[in-house]
C-alpha cells in the first residue's frame, strides 16, 4: 500500500471527502466455488480497445490478463484463492475501473467518463462496499459543507472563521472514526472488514486500540492479506508501545558514521521521524529547535531520523531550519529500517524515550510536547 504523509488539518479536511470512494470485500456465493467470471459493459471506449485485468502484489500493480473490447464488452475468467480487488485499466490510460471480485458471476456497466459510478452485481463483497459508502454518506456531506466553508473563509483569510472550521472537523473525524469502527462491528467476520481497518483506521491507532480492533475479527477473514497484514502490524506495535523498552538501531549520520540510540541512555531523547519534503515536518521545526535550545542543558536529546532519498535535500533542510541536534539516515525514503522498526507510517512522528531507554510518550509535537517535558524535569525536582 502506498505510504502517505500525515498532513495538516486543513488538507486532511479536503482528503475526508474520498472516503466516498473506499473499497471493500465480503466473501459471498460463488461460481461453482472455485472461479469468476466478470462481463463488463463499458460506455464510450472505441471497439478494440485493450482492457487490462491488474491485481496489486507487492505494492504494485501487474496485469493477470487482458482482452479487448468487442460490441461495448470485455469478458474475464479465472479463479482467486479468496475475495480480492480487481482492476480494469482501459487501454494505455491510467482510467480503471475497480471491482471487488470473487468466485461468482459479476456483471459490470459503466460509462468511461463516471468510472465511480459503475454498477456491479453478482458479487456479495461489492455488495458490502456499497453498504459501507451508503454507511458514511451523512458523514460525507457534512465533510463537504466544511470543505467549502473553509475555501470560502482561506479566500477571505479569516483566520478565526478557519480556526474555528478546523475545530469542527476535529469532531468531525471522530464521528467519522465511530461510524467505521461500528460498521467493522456488524461487519466482523466479511472480507471488508480488515480492509477498511488497514486502510482508514490503522495507522492512526496505536497498539492497544488496533488489537482490540482486530480480535473481534471473526476466523472467516484470518486468511485475508489484509488481516495478516494488520497482524503484523498489531505484533510491531507492541514492541513500541509506550512502557516498552525502545528497539535500538543505528543508522549513519550526515558524515557516514553511525549513531545508536542506545548511545544516549542516561538522557531523554526525542526520535524525531522526519524529512526534508514533508511540508508539516518543516512548518514543527521552529518549534522543536526552540523546545530543544531551552531543555539540552538539562540532558534533553533529539536524534532526527530522516525519510529522505537524496542526500543534498536532506543536509540542505538540516542546515536551513537550523536543526543542531544529531541526524541519521539510510536515505532509503519510506523504506527506512528505522521506520519499520516503529511502524511509522506517517511523517512527522515522535517517540520520546526516558533516561532508561523506555517509551514513555509518542506523537508528541508542539505545546503538548512542551509540557512532557516541564512535567517530567518537575518531577525530577521534587526527588
Amino acid at each position: 500500500m502506498p505510504q502517505t504523509v500525515k498532513v495538516e488539518k486543513n488538507i486532511a479536511l479536503i482528503a475526508i471527502i474520498a472516503i466516498s470512494a473506499l473499497y471493500g470485500c465480503n466473501p459471498s456465493k460463488e461460481k461453482d466455488g472455485e472461479a469468476f467470471e466478470i462481463t463488463a459493459e463499458i460506455k464510450g471506449v472505441e471497439e478494440n480497445t485493450p482492457i487490462y485485468l491488474q491485481k496489486v502484489k507487492d505494492g504494485e500493480l501487474e496485469s493477470i490478463d487482458s482482452a479487448f473490447i468487442e460490441d461495448g464488452k470485455v469478458t474475464f475468467e479465472g479463479s482467486l484463492e479468496r475475495p480480492e480487488m480487481l482492476y480494469m485499466r482501459i487501454g494505455d490510460s491510467r482510467k480503471m475501473i475497480n471491482v471487488f471480485a470473487e468466485n461468482s458471476n459479476i456483471s459490470v456497466t459503466v460509462q468511461v467518463d463516471s468510472l465511480d459510478k459503475a454498477v456491479v452485481k453478482g458479487s456479495g463483497v461489492h455488495d458490502d462496499l456499497m453498504a459501507f459508502k451508503k454507511h458514511l454518506e451523512p458523514i460525507d456531506e457534512k465533510a463537504k459543507k466544511l470543505s467549502d466553508a473553509y475555501r470560502m473563509a482561506a479566500m477571505q483569510k479569516d483566520e478565526e472563521m478557519m480556526k474555528d472550521i478546523l475545530d469542527e472537523y476535529e469532531g468531525l473525524r471522530q464521528e467519522q472514526k465511530s461510524a467505521i469502527v461500528a460498521f467493522v462491528g456488524e461487519k466482523s467476520d466479511a472480507f471488508i472488514a480488515p480492509y477498511i481497518i488497514r486502510r482508514y483506521l490503522a495507522y492512526e491507532m496505536e497498539y492497544p486500540e488496533l488489537d482490540s480492533l482486530l480480535t473481534q475479527l471473526g476466523p472467516n477473514v484470518h486468511n485475508s492479506e489484509d488481516y495478516k497484514y494488520l497482524s503484523e502490524r498489531v505484533a510491531t506495535l507492541k514492541k513500541v508501545a509506550v512502557g516498552q523498552p525502545a528497539v535500538d538501531f543505528a543508522l549513519p549520520d550526515t558524515t557516514g558514521n553511525p549513531i545508536a540510540i542506545s548511545s544516549f541512555k542516561g538522557k531523554y531523547l526525542l526520535i524525531d521521524f522526519w524529512a526534508s519534503w514533508c511540508g508539516p515536518c518543516r512548518k514543527e521545526n521552529p518549534n522543536v529547535v526552540k523546545l530543544y535550545n531551552d531543555y539540552k542543558d538539562k540532558g534533553f536529546e533529539i536524534i532526527g531520523v530522516s525519510f529522505d532519498e537524496k542526500r543534498e535535500n536532506w543536509i540542505k533542510a538540516i542546515k536551513d531550519d537550523k536543526l543542531t541536534w544529531p541526524h541519521v539516515s539510510d536515505l532509503k525514503g519510506w523504506q527506512c529500517e528505522a521506520g519499520k522498526l516503529y511502524a511509522v507510517s506517517a511523517i512527522p512522528a515522535t517517540v520520546l524515550l526516558d533516561k532508561d531507554g523506555i517509551i514513555i510518550a509518542k506523537n508528541l509535537r508542539g505545546d503538548a510536547l512542551r509540557e512532557k517535558l516541564e512535567e517530567l524535569y518537575a518531577a525530577e525536582g521534587q526527588n
